[in-house]
């Protein structure tokens, strides 16, 4: 399978069925996220021990914060758009558990499909947009409440690898389960707890504008192939494009240059026409 920075994704046909009890290996991409969203908390945990007044003002200026959106515009936090996905609930260590016991399972199977690069952007991608869910509507109703943790970016994850292989068999609770039905229950659980927060005038606690907004990344990057894309391979082959484009110009050019020479002389050639050549003499 593919894993490394510069391997091409590796589409394979989905699995006729069966499921598989080892515990996956752990790929590159998955195991530098682990570490991040553990650092953190590790971090995180003693922050709060030491100086728990500190947590509100960390939540306000490194979570994803509608207030401090609407209250320092128009030098909104950017950085929340990437910081809050790393940071989770103190008083509830389920939250960072669950988030990376999902990470792990689904992280290494869509990684170990696509490639480290394309995972890492799928990953900080689907992140972006649960922020964007989340952070619109907050802004405009005039929410307080921070989000913070993985959840978007892991459901984004799940999401894509259910899409790419709805078929394929995971156990949940040791019972065999399609990812495809897996994405579907997390995704009516999350539409049911946004219509309950919605109703009900105040969240619930769950970002669930979050979940969803990772979940539609999921979806909409592998129908429409941007989980495949690799900016950084279409930049190298476009400078390579561009290289050989400029090389080509530079040889006709030369070949213009040397009939002139031919015709009228040394003489005949501008100093700006001599330097052209000089330069590409000593490029050979």
């Amino acid at each position: 399978m593919a894993t490394s920075w510069e391997d091409p994704p590796e589409y394979r046909p989905e699995p006729a069925g069966g499921t598989q009890l080892a515990l996956p290996r752990l790929t590159r991409g998955t195991r530098a996220l682990l570490i991040a969203n553990g650092a953190v908390f590790a971090v995180s945990v003693l922050v709060f021990l030491v100086a728990d007044k500190l947590w509100p003002d960390i939540l306000y200026w490194i979570g994803l914060q509608p207030a401090a959106w609407r209250e320092l515009a128009p030098f909104v936090p950017v950085w929340q758009l990437f910081t809050y996905g790393f940071l989770h609930s103190i008083q509830d260590p389920w939250h960072i558990l669950l988030n990376m016991v999902t990470l792990y399972f689904f992280g290494t199977m869509l990684e170990g499909m696509i490639g480290t690069r394309r995972f890492l952007l799928a990953y900080l991608s689907a992140q972006l947009v649960g922020a964007f869910f989340f952070l619109v509507p907050g802004i405009l109703s005039g929410g307080t409440t921070p989000a913070i943790g993985a959840s978007g970016a892991v459901y984004g994850i799940m999401v894509a690898m259910a899409t790419l292989r709805p078929r394929q068999l995971v156990l949940v609770f040791f019972i065999p389960v399609a990812l495809g039905v897996l994405a579907l229950v997390f995704l009516g659980i999350t539409l049911l707890g946004a219509a309950l927060d919605w109703k009900s005038g105040h969240g619930s606690g769950v970002a669930h504008l979050v979940h969803l907004g990772g979940m539609v990344y999921g979806f909409v990057a592998v129908k429409t192939g941007i989980l495949f894309a690799d900016p950084v391979t279409a930049l190298q082959r476009s400078r390579k494009i561009r290289e050989f484009e400029r090389h080509r110009e530079d040889e006709e050019k030369v070949d213009v240059l040397l009939d002139k020479i031919n015709r009228e002389g040394m003489s005949a050639l501008s100093k700006r026409e001599r330097e052209f050549l000089k330069r590409i003499s000593s490029r050979r």
